[in-house]
C-alpha cells in the first residue's frame, strides 16, 4: 500500500473511532435509560452516566445497572456475527480494502473494548491505589451478584479481548497495523473530546 492510501486510511480510522468512542458511551447509557423508561422511572441522560428520579425496588435497581453492559455487550456480538459470517474471507486479502460495512461491522465489535479499559482503569485505581470505583459491572459484582469484583471485571475484559482478537485476525493483514493505531489514537482522542470537555457541556451532570 502506497504512502497516499496509509494515510488516508489511518486517517479514516482514526475518526471513525474518535466518533465511535462518543457514539458507544451514549449507546450505553441509554441502555440504562431504557429500563428506567421500563419502569416508568424518569431518568436524564449526563455525558458518562444516568441518573433516575423515584423509587425502584433492588430487583429494578439491578436491571438498570444491567442495562448499559447489556446494550454494549449486544451491540459487540451483533458486529462480531456479522464478521464471522460475511466478512470472514477477508482475512486472506492482499488487495481488498475494507469496505463501509465491515468497518461497521469493526466498530460495532469494538463496543467491547468498554470492558478492557474498564478493567484497566480498576487494576490501577482500585487494586494497586486503593480508590473507590463505581463501575456497573463492580457495583452488579459487589451489590447485587455477591461475587469478587475482580471475576466481573476481569473476567468481562477477556471476553471482549477474544471478540478484539477475532475482529483483528478478519481485518485484512495489509491493514491491520492502521486500524489498530488509528483506533487507539482515535478512540484515546475521542475519549478526553467527550469526558473532559464538549461532553460537560453537551450533556452536563
Amino acid at each position: 500500500m502506497n504512502r497516499d492510501k496509509t494515510s488516508k486510511w489511518f486517517l479514516t480510522f482514526l475518526g471513525v473511532f474518535f466518533i465511535f468512542v462518543i457514539i458507544g458511551t451514549l449507546a450505553h447509557e441509554v441502555g440504562h435509560y431504557i429500563v428506567a423508561v421500563i419502569y416508568g422511572v424518569p431518568s436524564r441522560i449526563a455525558y458518562v452516566t444516568t441518573f433516575y428520579y423515584g423509587p425502584l425496588t433492588t430487583d429494578q435497581r439491578f436491571w438498570f445497572l444491567m442495562g448499559g453492559p447489556i446494550s454494549s455487550w449486544l451491540v459487540s456480538v451483533v458486529g462480531t456475527i456479522v464478521l464471522l459470517f460475511k466478512y470472514r474471507h477477508m482475512h486472506g486479502e492482499k488487495d481488498q480494502s475494507i469496505g463501509f460495512g465491515m468497518m461497521i461491522s469493526i466498530v460495532a465489535n469494538s463496543f467491547c473494548i468498554r470492558f478492557i479499559f474498564n478493567a484497566v482503569w480498576y487494576f490501577i485505581n482500585t487494586t494497586l491505589l486503593g480508590k473507590p470505583n463505581w463501575t456497573d459491572e463492580f457495583r452488579i459484582a459487589r451489590g447485587y451478584l455477591g461475587i469478587s469484583p475482580d471475576f466481573l471485571m476481569y473476567g468481562s475484559a477477556v471476553i471482549a479481548l477474544f471478540f478484539i482478537v477475532i475482529a483483528y485476525y478478519y481485518i485484512p493483514r495489509f491493514q491491520r497495523y492502521i486500524v489498530l493505531i488509528g483506533g487507539i489514537i482515535g478512540g484515546l482522542l475521542g475519549y478526553l473530546f467527550w469526558n473532559y470537555w464538549i461532553g460537560p457541556i453537551v450533556l452536563p451532570y
